[in-house]
C-alpha cells in the first residue's frame, strides 16, 4: 500500500472500474479515496462511545490538501475523545437547519420543487417526478403571486381564512390565478404535512370558481381570417405578431396539437423522411410518447420556420428571440399572440385550444367523416373507451394508429386549405364515409 504523500494524492489512480482507498500512516483513521471516475476526497473513521463505526467527510482534494486533511482528522478525533460523536452532531445540525428552512413557506417551496423533480413530493408507490414544464409553471405562480404574500410567513401560522381571502382576491383579478394559487398552496401544505411541519392542511377545502368551459368552434370565415393574419401580420392594422409566431399558430392549426407542444417542437423530434413528429413522453401530459404524422402543409410550415430564423442553429423549430440561451417561444406568449390576433381581425374570443376543438369537430363531421376514436388518437386523448379497454390501451396495446392518424390529418390539411384558399379538394378525399 503506498504511503500518503503530496505526489500520491495527485497521481494515484485505481484499477479500471474500481475505487482506491489509501490509509494514512501518520494520522490514524485518515483515508484518501479515489473513485473510478477519478474523484479524490478525504475522510476520517472512528468509533463513537457506543462502539459504532463512523465516517466523517473532510472535503475534496485539491481544495483540502494532505496537511489540512491531517489537521482536520486530528480535530475530529479530539472531539470524539471528548465524548462528541461528530457525525451524529453534523446530522442533527443539518436536520435542524432543514427544519428551520421548511418553517417558512419560501423555504418549504424550495424543498417542494426539488422533491417534485425527484418524484418524492408525495407519498405512495405511484409517485412520479413532475414534468419540468409543470414545475416551471408552478414556480412562476409561486414566485409571482404567492411568495409576495406568504413567502416570509411561518407555515404553521398561515390560516385557512388567510388562504381563502388571498385566493378570492386573486380570482377577482383572474379566475385562473385564483385556481392556480389555491392549487400550489394546497400542494405545498400537503408537502408540509408529510414533512411533519404541520399536522393538517389548511388549504384542503378552499373553494375556487372554475373557469367557464369554451365550446368555440371556428367557422370557415374565421379560420380564413385567422390563417391570412398569421401569413401576413404586417397587413393587419394594430396587430403585433412576428412571422415566426404566425407560423407556430398555423402549425398548431394543422397538427391539432397543444400549444405548449408546438412551441416546444425540436428539430430532433422531426423525421422528414418518414414525415413524422415524435413528441417524447416527458413533454406529454400523459407521459406517453405521441407520434404525429406530418401532412404536406405541416412540412411546408417547417420550411417556413427554418427560413424565418435564417439558420440560427437553434435546437428548436420556434426559438425565442428574447432568450439569450437556446429556448423556445414562451407558451404564454403564444396564447397572448392568439388573443391579439383574434382581437385585431375581430373573430371573437378564440384561443389556441379552440383550434384543436375546431379541427376535431370538422374531422368527425360529414365534411371529412372520421370516427371519434381516431380523432382522439390524433389529439392525444386517452380514447373513447371505458372499463377494461382503458387498461388494455394503457398497459398492453401500444399500437399508435399511425396510418389512420395520417389519413385524418392529411384530410384535415386539405379541408383547411380549401377553407383558406378556396382550392377545391380532390374528389377522392373530399368526403369520407364515417368510420365505425
Amino acid at each position: 500500500m503506498p504511503k500518503l504523500t503530496n505526489d500520491t494524492v495527485k497521481n494515484a489512480m485505481p484499477e479500471p472500474g474500481k475505487r482506491l482507498e489509501i490509509r494514512d500512516d501518520v494520522e490514524t483513521g485518515l483515508i484518501f479515496r479515489v473513485t473510478d471516475k477519478g474523484v479524490r476526497s478525504w475522510s476520517v473513521r472512528y468509533r463513537n462511545a457506543a462502539g459504532e463505526q463512523r465516517r466523517k467527510n473532510l472535503g475534496a482534494f485539491p481544495a483540502v490538501g494532505l496537511a489540512k486533511a491531517r489537521e482536520e482528522a486530528r480535530k475530529a478525533k479530539g472531539a470524539v475523545a471528548s465524548g462528541n460523536d461528530v457525525v451524529a452532531i453534523e446530522k442533527a445540525t443539518r436536520a435542524e437547519e432543514r427544519r428551520k428552512h421548511l418553517h417558512k413557506l419560501s423555504g418549504l417551496a424550495d424543498a417542494y420543487f426539488i422533491a417534485a423533480a425527484e418524484g418524492t413530493h408525495k407519498g405512495g408507490p405511484k409517485a412520479q417526478p413532475k414534468r419540468e414544464t409543470t414545475i416551471a409553471e408552478e414556480r412562476r405562480i409561486f414566485d409571482k403571486l404567492v411568495k409576495p404574500k406568504f413567502g416570509d410567513s411561518a407555515v404553521a401560522n398561515i390560516t385557512r381564512i388567510e388562504i381563502r381571502d388571498f385566493v378570492s382576491k386573486q380570482a377577482k383579478a383572474a379566475k385562473s390565478n385564483g385556481r392556480h394559487c389555491r392549487n400550489i398552496i394546497r400542494q405545498l401544505m400537503s408537502f408540509a404535512v408529510r414533512e411533519g411541519v404541520i399536522d393538517h392542511n389548511p388549504a384542503h377545502d378552499i373553494a375556487v370558481a372554475m373557469p367557464s368551459v369554451s365550446t368555440t368552434v371556428m367557422n370557415d370565415v374565421d379560420l380564413k381570417a385567422f390563417w391570412q393574419a398569421c401569413q401576413r401580420p404586417q397587413e393587419v392594422e394594430d396587430l403585433a405578431l412576428s412571422l415566426l409566431m404566425g407560423i407556430a399558430l398555423r402549425m398548431a392549426a394543422v397538427t391539432l396539437q397543444r400549444g405548449g407542444k408546438v412551441v416546444g417542437m425540436r428539430w430532433d423530434e422531426i423525421d422528414r423522411a418518414a414525415k413524422t413528429w415524435l413528441i417524447p413522453a416527458d413533454r406529454m401530459k400523459g407521459k406517453k410518447a405521441h407520434m404525429v404524422p406530418l401532412s404536406t402543409a405541416a412540412i411546408a410550415l417547417l420550411d417556413e420556420a427554418k427560413a424565418a430564423v435564417d439558420g440560427d442553429g437553434s435546437d428548436f423549430v420556434f426559438p425565442s428571440p428574447r432568450s439569450e440561451d437556446d429556448q423556445p417561444l414562451d407558451r404564454r406568449a403564444f396564447s397572448r399572440a392568439m388573443k391579439r390576433l383574434v382581437e385585431a381581425v375581430k373573430i371573437g374570443a378564440a384561443t389556441p385550444h379552440d383550434l384543436r376543438r375546431t379541427g376535431a369537430t370538422l374531422l368527425t363531421s360529414e365534411r371529412i367523416g372520421f370516427s371519434r376514436f381516431i380523432v382522439s388518437q390524433v389529439i392525444a386523448h386517452a380514447g373513447d373507451t371505458g372499463g377494461a379497454a382503458v387498461v388494455t390501451g394503457k398497459h398492453y396495446d401500444h399500437n399508435d394508429y399511425l396510418p389512420e392518424k395520417r389519413r385524418a390529418l392529411d384530410a384535415w390539411a386539405l379541408l383547411l386549405d380549401e377553407i383558406v384558399t378556396g382550392a377545391k379538394r380532390p374528389e377522392n378525399v373530399a368526403q369520407m364515409a364515417r368510420q365505425a
